[in-house]
């Protein structure tokens, strides 16, 4: 199956859909900064930096086909602000974005496609009204990317033809992956046996979870933090740490520093979530009854481990400067050396 990543972001999508066997043809966001470090994960891609919405160029996609799959993840930064906020206006850009996606597809008349959002009440009442508006051509369900293997609790509403939905809600809850197994399958150790997030519990004290367990939601605007049993902060999470949480693999590069790489991976779509979807999409347009649960929690192959310089050849640049110097005074003493040798044998 073919695949084409609209709102790509860094790459979830693409990353998962990889790792399903699909070939993605095209990836397009208006951020040229994760849309360049996904063309280098995914070299066989094609990138285009647009922006997609009502009233904007749409870019050039490939015709509408059985064999190809359309995913949409609309920006859901004000929608998932919308939870603590009730004003319309903060809502309104979100929702509209998402009204036109469907509008997009349909009209596209795309066979397979997929919508990915933040489940609020907002949302909701939109996709129920869609749902209302074209009853054979889209439905909705509410998903636990956990459900589908991945080490995070994180729920996500995705829109589709109700054929892919239902294929979706048909896929069997698999055996749970704990964080410990997230980290043992990309090599990592783990800092601490515990997670915490910004929240506090109704006794005043953090609000944890153990290892053994699936962490809370990775998020874009702050990362999770280890911690020891008694919720002592060990250190805050890296954009690596929050990565592996989010299923990509260790190869799968990141944008330069700190606060650019956590808010790409936390805005990414689950990569558990994301095979998932192209899994059932591919046995939809195949007449297939439904999707093994084997086939979506596989791990995929192992990446090579990155090759490490021997601590004795790793030098810092003022070390290597020290060194530089060093052996321009040797070469200089034996220049010297040489000359005085060769005029002690004339005379």
């Amino acid at each position: 199956m073919r695949v084409v990543d609209l709102f790509c972001g860094l790459g979830g999508m693409t990353c998962g859909a990889l790792e399903a066997g699909a070939e993605v043809v095209l990836a397009v966001d208006s951020d040229p900064v994760p849309l360049k470090i996904l063309g280098a994960n995914a070299p066989h891609t094609t990138t285009v930096v647009a922006t997609l919405g009502e009233g904007c160029d749409a870019v050039s996609l490939p015709p509408a086909a059985p064999d190809l799959h359309v995913h949409l993840s609309t920006p859901c930064t004000e929608l998932s602000v919308a939870r603590r906020c009730t004003n319309a206006d903060t809502t309104g850009g979100g929702l509209e974005m998402i009204r036109w996606a469907v509008h997009y597809v349909l009209g596209r008349n795309d066979c397979s496609w997929s919508l990915e959002n933040v489940p609020t009440k907002a949302t909701r009442a939109l996709m129920a009204e869609l749902v209302a508006a074209h009853p054979e051509r889209v439905a909705y369900g509410v998903f636990d990317s956990a459900d589908f293997g991945a080490p995070q609790n994180r729920l996500r509403l995705i829109a589709g033809p109700p054929r892919l939905i239902r294929m979706l809600q048909g896929i069997p809850c698999a055996r749970r992956v704990s964080v410990r197994d997230a980290f043992s399958r990309a090599g990592e150790e783990l800092p601490a046996g515990y997670c915490k997030n910004q929240t506090r519990s109704q006794s005043g004290g953090p609000t944890m979870r153990t290892v053994e367990t699936q962490s809370f939601t990775v998020c874009a605007g702050h990362a999770l933090t280890w911690c020891d049993a008694e919720g002592s902060t060990v250190r805050v999470m890296t954009a690596r740490d929050s990565a592996t949480l989010m299923g990509f693999p260790s190869t799968w590069a990141l944008p330069k520093g700190s606060r650019a790489a956590q808010r790409a991976v936390g805005n990414a779509v689950c990569v558990a979530l994301s095979k998932a979807i192209v899994l059932a999409a591919a046995a939809v347009q195949k007449g297939e009854a439904s999707v093994p649960c084997e086939a979506v929690t596989a791990p995929a192959s192992p990446s090579p481990a990155p090759t490490k310089t021997p601590r004795a050849l790793e030098v810092t640049y003022k070390q290597y400067r020290r060194l530089r110097r060093r052996v321009g005074d040797l070469e200089r003493t034996a220049c010297f050396l040489d000359q005085h040798t060769d005029r002690v044998l004339e005379d």
